[in-house]
């Protein structure tokens, strides 16, 4: 049986890494949260009590983590555990800079490395529907590719180290724009008197159609079950979805690439961040 680490069992990490233990895998989790893993014991997933024995007894680790800072600190621990031949998939979002720093240091190991972000949120990790966006070598891709299915519906190799990083920021600055207009959207037919659930008919089969509204509908009982049917509790926070834009906007910045929708997002993103409601599911954004 193939055991595998995962470090980060938060909103993310914890439906990925139940849905990796009902196959034929050993699954041993680690997280600095008591909570996170209290969560998780009744699942049939193991614990380690630190990042050093999970190292030791595992082939492959997954990490999913909030920010390049923590990637940076924990792989970095792990590198100097390791032994060469081990997997190393980093499915957070960071930049793409801290992406290939690790990985190259990892390299030099001897380790087996991907950089493979995830769009599709808690409902997909929940339910095995992640898209994942790879970055890495072919063969190493190939060989890991047994996992992706497991927890998700698609993956990507988008190229070489970092790639993934690098779409996962272009994608998720696209979702976050696209929310605020679909709040506009639904607020303005509201206005109109229109039915909002006969609106959801129409934009969700013609040519407004998108994820969105599609999957993620921001308006209480339209649409499929998502945040908005919980007050906007759980889901994807805001304060995550600011982070991500602020990788956006740092990697345009170093591109020279202009993104004026994606800088007025990002402000938008800042203000309600900044307003305490960071936490909330960054689809509330429509109700600002």
């Amino acid at each position: 049986m193939i055991k595998i680490g995962f470090i980060g069992l938060g909103n993310m990490g914890k439906g990925m890494s139940i849905n990796l233990s009902k196959k034929n895998l050993e699954i041993i989790g680690y997280d600095i949260n008591p909570k996170s893993i209290n969560e998780l014991k009744n699942e049939n997933i193991q614990f380690a009590d630190d990042i050093k024995s999970l190292t030791k007894d595992t082939k492959i680790i997954i990490t999913m983590l909030p920010d390049g800072r923590a990637v940076n600190t924990v792989w970095r621990e792990i590198i100097g555990l390791s032994k060469p031949g081990q997997y190393l998939i980093d499915c957070s979002t960071i930049d793409v800079k801290t992406s290939r720093s690790v990985q190259m240091l990892a390299k030099e190991k001897g380790l087996f490395t991907l950089d493979a972000p995830v769009s599709g949120g808690v409902i997909g990790a929940d339910q095995g529907t992640l898209t994942f966006m790879v970055g890495g070598n072919s063969n190493i891709y190939k060989d890991m590719k047994f996992l992706f299915e497991i927890m998700g519906k698609n993956s990507i190799l988008c190229g070489e180290e970092g790639a993934g990083q690098s779409a996962k920021i272009c994608n998720n600055m696209l979702l976050a724009s696209t929310m605020i207009a679909v709040g506009e959207s639904f607020n303005l037919g509201k206005n109109l008197g229109l039915d909002l659930n006969k609106l959801f008919e129409v934009i969700s089969t013609s040519t407004g159609s998108c994820w969105a509204v599609n999957s993620y509908c921001p308006i209480k009982g339209i649409g499929p079950v998502s945040p908005a049917d919980r007050n906007y509790a759980g889901g994807f926070a805001t304060a995550l979805m600011y982070k991500d834009l602020g990788l956006a906007i740092n990697a345009a910045a170093e591109t020279k690439t202009k993104i004026n929708c994606g800088m007025q997002t990002f402000e938008k993103y800042k203000q309600v961040t900044k307003n305490g409601k960071g936490n909330l599911d960054f689809s509330n954004i429509i109700n600002e």
